[in-house]
């Protein structure tokens, strides 16, 4: 499926980033190398790659589900909001916890490591969930001819801020943090 393949460096690139946080959602509650910038820099990513992103790619997704009938308040497009609405309450408390460390509250370590946990818990259960149930609901559900149309709309999204340009800044961005959690070794 055309569909399915298009979100495929997306997934890939998203599921690199969440094996770097739950690597660090470990190591951060007992490492004295850990510090909270790694999260901010982690924050970046989830908002702008996730959130404005592919997020937004997952809009198109959503809207042949309503199309097709599906409603909005169960099945597969409520799955896939509340999935979302997941991940976005898991950001914000990473945030505010780390928000916490950044003051020089140590204690609060295991408390960042553990939203840092839920968030790459729910996006991971997410991109399976796409996978195995919302992709191929999609291939019974669009006709051939439409799935082109469908692709070009997918590809044609131009993220907010950094991804106009491509990729890279975000392949980059979880470059850096693969070599920041590197050093607390």
């Amino acid at each position: 499926m055309r569909i399915s393949k298009n979100l495929s460096a997306d997934h890939d690139l998203i599921k690199r980033f969440l094996n770097v946080l739950g690597s660090a959602s470990v190591k951060v509650r007992d490492n004295k190398r850990a510090k909270p910038n790694f999260f901010i820099l982690a924050r970046q990513f989830m908002i702008e790659y996730v959130e404005k992103g592919f997020f937004k790619k997952e809009e198109v997704i959503i809207k042949i589900l309503e199309e097709a009938g599906f409603p909005d308040d169960q099945g597969p497009i409520a799955a896939m909001r509340a999935d979302q609405q997941k991940s976005r309450v898991a950001v914000e408390a990473l945030m505010n916890t780390n928000a916490v460390w950044q003051t020089g509250d140590e204690s609060i370590r295991t408390e960042v490591g553990w939203a840092a946990s839920e968030y790459t818990a729910s996006m991971r259960q997410h991109l399976e969930r796409l996978k195995t149930l919302i992709f191929p609901l999609l291939e019974q559900t669009i006709p051939m001819d439409a799935e082109d149309k469908v692709s070009e709309e997918i590809n044609s999204i131009v993220f907010d801020g950094g991804l106009k340009d491509g990729p890279e800044k975000y392949i980059q961005l979880v470059d850096k943090l693969e070599s920041e959690l590197s050093d607390w070794e």
